[in-house]
């Protein structure tokens, strides 16, 4: 318990930002416990699209000098990861999961789930196994587009070829009769949001330097838009379903609005707290087996308390009771895959992590490494 303990320490870096890959990522497994639509609707306004602006801002084109040189770190932070992640996660669903409950049962053969790994989308059964993963190749297709589109732009040609990702994205979603590979369908959506994450980083710098009665107004209001647009439009990227296009797009800002400042108000308030650092730090394994922790919580209160598991799932309240122990349980098997494992969620041995670490730890407002799993 020491060495766990010792693992989950501060260190420096910029905690609004973990604070904000926090609630995100909690919010993903309150989404995938949850079958009250108006809450499930209310998450999936913002949450993947909070994802995709944070990667985004984390990006920095100086820190690469050929295509080659960031392919072959983003096939290491996110490309093997997600093949190491899904081959282990159907492992685990092929002999045990699939006949454990109801959630992993699929339509398809048991082989269909093995091929959807490298058809890489999340809809139907493709990922059955590890549903959430869909997220880490979309994001690698949508860097590299990101990357060969933007790269050599000006200032101003940027803020063009971002536009005009906006209709690809409807035409895409009217008149594409089948599902791209690897996510790419969706990456021309989530671009939107990684290039503003990308391209308006200075703003946004300007906007948590603001005081905390200013954050605190903005968020409040950005709460109050994005709860509006929640109750009048229902959004799902991994199916890609927009029932309003625009009223999605004004949502997921204002819903990214309202977490970034919300997250720098509790850095002001409560300063770095370890154990949401270290959950933030580790959002790759969390998508990939918080299906399975979250399966057998759910079990477990349903053997120990008489409720039904409807009840469990329709039920806020219950339902946060569910999600509340299924991140701590994460936790020990998040420090032995970074301790023994570490090449399955992209990260060097925990030897070389201590001797880089200095290294890339960077100042607020400078080049920051990785993307938002890591």
């Amino acid at each position: 318990m020491s060495t766990l303990i010792a693992e989950i320490k501060p260190i420096q870096r910029v905690m609004w930002i973990d604070y904000a890959k926090f609630i995100g990522i909690v919010l993903v497994i309150c989404a995938h416990q949850t079958t009250n639509k108006g809450w499930f609707d209310f998450i999936s306004a913002f949450d993947i699209p909070l994802f995709f602006f944070l990667s985004g801002f984390l990006f920095s084109f100086k820190k690469f000098d050929t295509y080659s040189q960031f392919l072959k770190a983003r096939v290491k932070q996110l490309l093997v990861p997600y093949l190491l992640l899904n081959l282990v996660a159907y492992i685990f669903w092929l002999f045990f999961f699939k006949n454990f409950d109801e959630m992993f049962v699929s339509s398809g053969r048991f082989y269909k789930s093995f091929f959807g790994i490298f058809y890489g989308n999340g809809y139907g059964d493709w990922l059955i196994h590890c549903i959430a993963t869909w997220f880490i190749i979309c994001l690698f297709s949508l860097e590299n587009i990101y990357f060969l589109v933007f790269r050599k732009l000006t200032d101003n040609q940027k803020y063009i070829a971002l536009v005009c990702f906006l209709p690809l994205c409807w035409l895409d979603r009217n008149y594409m009769p089948f599902w791209l590979p690897w996510g790419i369908d969706i990456a021309l959506v989530g671009i939107i949001f990684y290039g503003v994450g990308n391209l308006f980083k200075t703003r946004v710098f300007q906007l948590i330097q603001l005081s905390m009665l200013k954050l605190s107004v903005i968020s409040i209001l950005a709460f109050a838009v994005l709860l509006f647009v929640a109750q009048r439009t229902h959004s799902d990227m991994n199916q890609h379903q927009y029932s309003n296009f625009k009223l999605f797009f004004v949502g997921a800002f204002a819903g990214i609005t309202c977490v970034i400042t919300l997250s720098r108000i509790i850095e002001l308030g409560l300063g770095h707290i370890s154990i949401f650092q270290f959950v933030a730090q580790n959002t790759l394994f969390i998508m990939a087996f918080h299906l399975f922790v979250m399966t057998i919580v759910n079990k477990f209160i349903l053997d120990v308390f008489d409720i039904s598991s409807k009840e469990i799932a329709a039920n806020g309240f219950i339902g946060a009771i569910v999600v509340v122990p299924t991140v701590f349980l994460l936790i020990p098997l998040i420090y032995l895959c970074n301790r023994y494992f570490p090449v399955i969620v992209g990260k060097p041995s925990a030897s070389k992590q201590t001797a880089i670490l200095p290294k890339e730890q960077v100042a607020l407002g400078r080049p920051f490494k990785g993307s938002v799993g890591m």
